[in-house]
């Protein structure tokens, strides 16, 4: 197998933290929007959303949705940077998903984060219901699915992309896939007309598949950061 082009501590280190904080953020943000989701009620229209509003509720599911759409698209450059060349295409299109992917919800979350959460409290709500997770009529709800889209897409091609040594390499290779197609699956369930019971059903899946998957990656990234000193005093000498 080629040998990897990146072994730098920068690289590394970028590596796990962005793995590590992806896979606390996607744990957050998977508790926090179920138990939101929950205790939504039925749509009866966006008065009855507005008046039924809990600001803490629906942060606590914005916020680490914005944050992911930080952290993932990094730790896909982490990848890329790591892997060898001869596995870099695959590598690439994942980078390319997950670029597109924070685009699409860092746009949405801080919107809804800022936008929608002011006009809710305040009782602005005319056209509202365009923008509120949970009405039937949400543009942001078809905006999130294209974002997980590429994300589930972006796994995938990580999957197919990661092809290392290691103890871990064929479990940390197929949680990747598999998240990546149980994104995609779901989605396209929802396009059908069951958004929100399809993305319910996969929330349960990957909180495991990607929670794992990435906590496997950082800890690839860190045993690799034991390594590098040694390899670097191997080179000056």
């Amino acid at each position: 197998m080629p040998e990897r082009s990146q072994w730098s501590w920068t690289g590394l280190n970028t590596g796990f933290w962005a793995a590590l904080l992806t896979a606390i953020w996607s744990i957050w943000f998977v508790v926090a929007f179920a138990v939101w989701t929950g205790r939504l009620p039925a749509w009866q229209g966006i008065d009855a959303y507005a008046a039924a509003f809990d600001q803490v509720g629906y942060m606590a599911w914005v916020i680490p949705c914005f944050l992911l759409a930080i952290t993932f698209p990094l730790l896909m450059a982490a990848i890329y940077l790591y892997l060898p060349t001869d596995r870099r295409a695959p590598a690439l299109a994942a980078l390319t998903f997950a670029s597109i992917y924070g685009a699409i919800l860092g746009a949405t979350s801080f919107v809804a984060g800022t936008v929608v959460r002011d006009a809710l409290q305040s009782g602005v709500t005319t056209g509202l219901e365009w923008f509120v997770i949970g009405s039937p009529h949400s543009i942001v709800n078809s905006l999130e699915g294209a974002g997980y889209l590429f994300m589930g897409l972006s796994m995938l091609f990580a999957g197919l992309a990661w092809r290392v040594p290691g103890r871990w390499r064929r479990i940390t290779r197929w949680l990747l896939v598999i998240d990546g197609l149980t994104r995609i699956s779901g989605v396209g369930i929802g396009v059908l007309g069951c958004y929100m019971e399809a993305t319910l059903v996969a929330l349960g899946i990957w909180v495991i598949t990607y929670a794992f998957a990435t906590m496997l990656l950082a800890l690839r990234f860190k045993q690799d950061l034991r390594v590098t000193p040694q390899l670097s005093r191997v080179v000056r000498a």
